[in-house]
């Protein structure tokens, strides 16, 4: 019987060997032979990837196991993206399906790198979540795309060959007092995105009281396809799910009872509304965008039902404009009002609404709930 030590580091190595010979597999399939989507090379070289991801994963179970707020975040905008916007590209069932259990193994790997803190396994995991998102990029032909997907996946390979070698490797440190500056830093980066994409709006500008926010996000926009307004929205939406996690998963771990799932879980599914906004827009797919906005509404109310106990003056004006909004949309099911201005810039109120409150709680409350 061998030492522990002896053990983990032949356990170690083969593990890495196992890695590497995947990724290798998925390397010469897809990157030196350029299997077509029809192809078996395709699927060979795809599972060859599924299997590293399984690979990495299993050999970090020693230490971690991944958390499910954060696979559910994850893997919810990539199953979607998935299913909206590379199913056609893809053409067989059999290679959408491969593509599925990749993004999914890939949300499994990105849960378990976060839980373990590690600086380099999660900068790793998260350049490689970015070159798959470039490679998806490439398939529904956005530009610029397929420049990124080298450099990234370089990086990221590099980092998690760091990450397996370096013992005492770095670790992210829980949040404290720093959730103040997390949460107006992101807050403010993620309202310039959406600024810029608004002053970048092709062919006449964009009216806030006219037009829904989500009309930034488009993939055509007034006849210009993949507009710049598009990429600053997709910016802004993606840093505003990093501040929502971030912000409520620090929340959660101060509550207790029932509010503390509430936060934790309300803050998962806001982030994934958020990304599966920005990953699907509503000229591609209508009701996989919708689905988004209706889980980033769930998860926002359910962060809001957590406050109400002790937080009740502090979010009225928000859950009043929250009735508001939804009266306005009833009537314009059945034909009572019209859809400009009423319910385009009580949208735009109810978010900015609860974006400001979302801040100032934490500055306010220092390190309590």
């Amino acid at each position: 019987m061998l030492e522990p030590a002896k053990w983990w580091t032949w356990r170690r190595a083969w593990m890495l060997a196992g890695f590497c010979a995947s990724f290798f597999i998925g390397d010469f399939f897809l990157a030196v032979r350029a299997s077509p989507h029809r192809s078996v090379g395709f699927l060979i070289g795809v599972g060859g990837f599924c299997l590293a991801q399984l690979l990495w994963t299993a050999g970090q179970l020693r230490e971690t196991r991944p958390d499910g707020r954060v696979f559910l975040a994850a893997a919810i905008p990539l199953a979607l993206f998935v299913y909206a916007r590379l199913r056609p590209p893809l053409l067989t069932s059999a290679g959408q399906g491969m593509v599925g259990l990749y993004s999914l193994l890939t949300a499994l790997s990105f849960a378990t790198a976060l839980a373990t803190r590690r600086v380099f396994y999660i900068c790793g995991i998260g350049l490689l979540l970015f070159s798959d998102m470039m490679i998806g990029g490439g398939l529904v032909h956005a530009p610029g795309c397929s420049s990124l997907i080298g450099p990234t996946y370089i990086a990221a390979e590099l980092c998690l060959l760091t990450s397996f070698f370096w013992r005492s490797e770095w670790r992210i440190l829980r949040l404290r007092a720093d959730i103040r500056f997390l949460a107006l830093a992101g807050g403010a980066l993620a309202f310039a995105s959406f600024v810029v994409a608004a002053c970048l709006y092709p062919g006449g500008g964009y009216n806030p009281f006219r037009q829904m926010l989500s009309a930034l996000g488009r993939s055509e926009v007034r006849g210009v396809p993949y507009p710049a307004c598009h990429w600053w929205f997709i910016a802004g939406m993606f840093l505003s799910a990093m501040t929502v996690a971030g912000v409520w998963a620090h929340f959660a771990r101060h509550a207790s009872g029932w509010r503390r799932y509430t936060f934790g879980w309300g803050g998962a599914l806001n982030a994934a509304g958020l990304c599966t906004i920005a990953l699907v827009p509503e000229n591609v797919k209508v009701d996989i965008h919708n689905l988004g906005c209706y889980l980033a509404v769930a998860g926002g109310s359910a962060i809001l039902a957590a406050c109400l106990r002790r937080r009740g003056a502090d979010i009225a004006w928000t859950c009043w404009l929250a009735v508001v909004v939804v009266f306005f949309t009833i009537c314009l099911n059945v034909d009572a009002l019209p859809f400009d201005p009423w319910v385009t810039s009580t949208q735009k109120a109810l978010i900015v609404s609860f974006a400001v409150w979302a801040g100032w709680l934490p500055w306010s409350r220092r390190d309590k709930v």
